[in-house]
């Protein structure tokens, strides 16, 4: 069966995934703003003017979306895929949503006759543009490896986690992880540079001993070449551990860190930083100093 493919979503991530996808086959696209677009109309991608356009002639259809207001839309609202989707379609939501929309919209999606995969993505914008992400995919077995090749172009590792659901599941917990990881990285740079260290000595010490993880790494090269453009943004960041934080609440499980850590987020986002990237929450001291 030769498949169609369509791409909805062309943010930071969805863009380089879209384009990813275009070097093996052809693939129709839209975005709520069409110059988003453009570049990959140039490459020879198909420009649709709505989803249901997208889903009139497309069997996959990837979706790619800031949150879940946009992927209902995306979805549901006027010129909606659902309005237009065909029996026997994938589609495949690598948005990070939360997995109580997933499962509703999966139903609808099943109830006319096709199929649903959510696969959020983890690696951030350098791994969407060397199509190096880790894609995490909930469904079923039979849908995962019909798209599986067309994942690949996109991703490095590719995991089967379960059922609908267990994708946004799994994504979450690790998004909760890197935000708490990130947030004592920043403290404990700042509580360095507070006590009169070097910062290149801080970088030597921390990024080759225990203290060292991958949000470390970024915070460094973040705040040492003063860099906060948004590879993912604070508002995103604060996006998913809020969901991840009600997951743990809607389910029974204590997330004690997550939980305190949601509000000095949510203070920094405050402070202006809302569209910055998440590594400038090491900022988070000078601000506090600005306002005193």
């Amino acid at each position: 069966m030769e498949e169609h493919i369509g791409f909805v979503g062309l943010g930071v991530m969805g863009q380089k995934m879209a384009a990813n996808l275009m070097r093996h086959q052809a693939i129709a696209i839209t975005n709520r703003t069409p110059s988003r677009g453009a570049a990959l109309v140039e490459m020879g991608a198909d420009w649709c003017e709505t989803p249901a356009a997208v889903a009139r002639v497309s069997t996959i259809i990837f979706t790619m979306v800031s949150d879940d207001d946009a992927l209902r839309a995306v979805l549901e609202g006027e010129g909606g895929l659902l309005h237009e989707i065909k029996p026997g379609t994938v589609v495949v939501d690598h948005s990070t949503v939360s997995p109580a929309l997933t499962k509703d919209l999966a139903k609808k999606v099943q109830s006319r006759g096709a199929a649903w995969l959510d696969a959020p993505v983890t690696g951030g914008d350098v791994g969407a543009q060397n199509g190096t992400l880790t894609i995490m995919v909930g469904g079923e077995e039979g849908d995962f490896a019909r798209v599986r090749p067309f994942l690949e172009q996109m991703g490095q590792r590719i995991l089967h986690v379960g059922a609908v659901g267990q994708g946004q599941t799994l994504k979450l917990i690790s998004n909760m992880v890197s935000a708490i990881n990130l947030m004592a990285a920043a403290e404990g740079l700042q509580f360095g540079l507070h006590q009169n260290l070097a910062l290149d000595d801080l970088a030597a010490v921390m990024n080759w001993g225990s203290a060292q993880s991958y949000e470390l790494t970024k915070v460094l090269d973040r705040y040492s070449h003063n860099n906060f453009a948004p590879g993912f943004s604070v508002a995103n960041r604060l996006k998913d551990l809020r969901l991840a934080v009600n997951l743990a609440k809607e389910s029974g499980y204590t997330a004690d860190l997550g939980a305190c850590a949601l509000p000095f987020y949510e203070a920094h986002d405050r402070q202006g930083y809302h569209d910055q990237d998440e590594a400038s929450y090491v900022l988070r001291w000078q601000s506090a100093e600005r306002e005193n």
